[in-house]
């Protein structure tokens, strides 16, 4: 590796804590500096999915990765996550239905995923509580879902028993440059110099670079999250359902948390978000739907969370085009906490050694360059 390296973090959501811890337990200088607190926006309003179903192509790699760092990252922690690995459903209605089901079922297999599908007796069997009109699934037993707000505090812990200093409340206003390296940044008042600046801002990195002339052609969006009232334990799986925007999940305390990308409004300054009351009634109408259990309960809290959707929804994860000692990871789009743990070892990997264990190419900053046809993806989460 080398002389002793100094890297600066920016962003104290999920994916920049775990930057940071990764770095630190390797003995290298790592400051963390986040503008408000840790896990404060979209760390702390995310779904909490766990899983590798349903994802790119291109992620899958890293999610299969990722559910195995799971299986210890509590111990590695030192903390409770609140995580739980019962499996990820998602449910079928209509004939075509069941038929794309199978299909997906087959094309993740060929990328490495066990995955199978549950159909009849079986789905009822298996999820307790499903709405009769569904009549078959596609299921991991390997994924499940963790408390985010949980989670991030503890790989920021964990990072500061390792070493690394973190700084919240500590602002960054712009990118120090010598040349084309990238040597440090600049905070109100202050200026900190470091070999390396890995920006982990979520929705704000696409600022912090734009005056070094890269676009990030992500957008913020806010993605609501609702709370019900306890209940008792009947739902194991996170489920969603083909053709809904749904996340839905029972927690440690019977509560019911739902999800699936309902859309809410944000403010970039206050780094707040407001739920729309269509949003709640439309999210929990969904969900009630698949799961008629909620239609004895109500919602007991709801929050909106701003998250950074890329056009393609895939994340930006790489070294800047055009400039030294300057890496990205940004643009999850929703998928920033499942992929964690690994993300952080990748990053760490691409800063310390120069290249990471599993290949980034298909993450890099520059895939949008004029020319390329890209998707725009409806934001989702869970």
């Amino acid at each position: 590796m080398g002389q002793h390296q100094s890297v600066i973090v920016i962003g104290g959501g999920v994916v920049g804590s775990s930057i940071a811890w990764h770095i630190a337990r390797r003995g290298e200088s790592v400051t963390l500096l986040e503008a408000r607190s840790i896990a404060a926006v979209a760390s702390g309003a995310s779904a909490g999915g766990v899983r590798q179903q349903g994802r790119d192509p291109r992620e899958m790699p890293l999610a299969i990765a990722a559910i195995e760092r799971w299986r210890t990252l509590e111990d590695e922690l030192e903390a409770d996550l609140h995580y739980y690995r019962n499996g990820h459903l998602v449910v079928y209605a209509t004939a075509d239905e069941v038929e794309a089901g199978r299909k997906s079922v087959e094309t993740q297999r060929q990328l490495g995923l066990e995955i199978e599908m549950v159909e009849g007796p079986a789905l009822a069997e298996l999820a307790p509580g499903l709405a009769p009109e569904f009549v078959a699934g596609s299921y991991t037993l390997n994924d499940g879902h963790a408390d985010p707000t949980r989670t991030t505090q503890s790989f920021a812990r964990a990072a500061e028993r390792s070493g690394a200093v973190i700084r919240e409340g500590s602002e960054v206003e712009r990118l120090l440059l010598d040349g084309d390296r990238v040597i440090g940044v600049e905070t109100k008042g202050e200026k900190l110099y470091a070999d390396h600046v890995v920006i982990a801002a979520g929705a704000w990195a696409r600022e912090l670079v734009r005056p070094l002339s890269i676009d990030l052609p992500f957008e913020a969006h806010g993605l609501q999250m609702l709370l019900t009232r306890p209940m008792p334990a009947l739902l194991k799986q996170v489920v969603g359902a083909a053709g809904r925007p749904l996340s839905l999940k029972q927690l440690r305390e019977g509560n019911y948390l739902i999800g699936g990308g309902w859309p809410g409004d944000i403010d970039m300054v206050s780094g707040k978000g407001r739920v729309r009351e269509q949003s709640v009634q439309g999210s929990f109408e969904t969900a009630s739907g698949v799961f008629p259990e909620l239609r004895k309960t109500e919602v007991e809290r709801s929050w909106v969370g701003i998250e950074a959707i890329s056009p393609d929804g895939v994340p930006i994860i790489g070294n800047a085009p055009g400039y030294t000692g300057l890496v990205i990871a940004a643009g999850f789009s929703g998928h920033g906490f499942a992929l964690s743990p690994t993300t952080g070892q990748l990053v760490s990997e691409l800063v310390l050694d120069g290249a990471p264990s599993i290949s980034l190419d298909a993450f890099a900053v520059d895939r949008f360059d004029a020319g390329d046809s890209v998707q725009r993806i409806v934001p989702s989460a869970g």
